[in-house]
């Protein structure tokens, strides 16, 4: 979300239609709230906080934290907008995703995505392209024994990354080669590849 105030006015509007949420939490550089689809797949709506005020360490490093969200402070911040619609400016920040090994994943999609390590913890680790806390998250949470996913199970069946460079898609299609990661190209300028928990991400070229 763009704003502390438009995360209000979605949550007074999910309020509203008692749309349970699974949970709230201050990151430190994002105040955030989660709640469920009906297929039990996360969704984590939240806002930055000022970048001056993120934990940037001197490697590079944004260190997370879990605490209390001022819930009630944003709730009362919030306005009943009709029709509601998401703010303009409103953009997919993240993308977390289940895994076996968070440590082995995290270096498939650093290698592959060319992604950065931000913050890690024995059981998660926060990537990103460039000065963001993450854009792309790995955990164990679902357990050590989890299956690779196969395609028709509920849940996430691909998620895209758009890039600006044909030449990124092929650095892309080359590292993935270089690791036996299995990649599908769907045309000349989209392919999928396949990470070793059977999770798909589509990349192709910015339309």
């Amino acid at each position: 979300m763009p704003s502390r105030k438009t995360l209000a006015d979605i949550l007074k509007h999910l309020t509203d239609l008692q749309i349970p949420l699974v949970g709230g939490a201050d990151h430190g550089y994002s105040e955030a709230l989660y709640l469920e689809d009906l297929e039990g797949n996360g969704i984590e709506l939240y806002r930055d906080k000022p970048v001056s005020t993120w934990d940037i360490r001197e490697d590079g490093r944004i260190i997370g934290v879990t605490e209390v969200l001022a819930a009630q402070d944003i709730y009362e911040l919030g306005e009943r907008v009709e029709p509601f619609i998401l703010a303009e400016g409103t953009r997919m920040g993240h993308i977390h995703l289940s895994v076996k090994d968070s440590r082995k994943s995290s270096q498939f999609y650093q290698k592959v995505l060319g992604l950065e390590d931000k913050f890690s913890v024995p059981s998660a680790s926060w990537i990103a392209a460039g000065d963001y806390h993450h854009h792309l998250a790995v955990n164990e949470w679902g357990g050590k024994g989890l299956d690779p996913r196969k395609q028709g199970l509920p849940g996430l069946a691909y998620y895209v990354i758009e890039v600006a460079h044909k030449e990124e898609l092929l650095t892309i299609a080359q590292r993935a080669q270089e690791v036996d990661a299995p990649i599908k190209w769907l045309t000349s300028s989209q392919l999928e590849v396949t990470d070793p928990d059977g999770i798909v991400t589509r990349v192709r070229l910015d339309r």
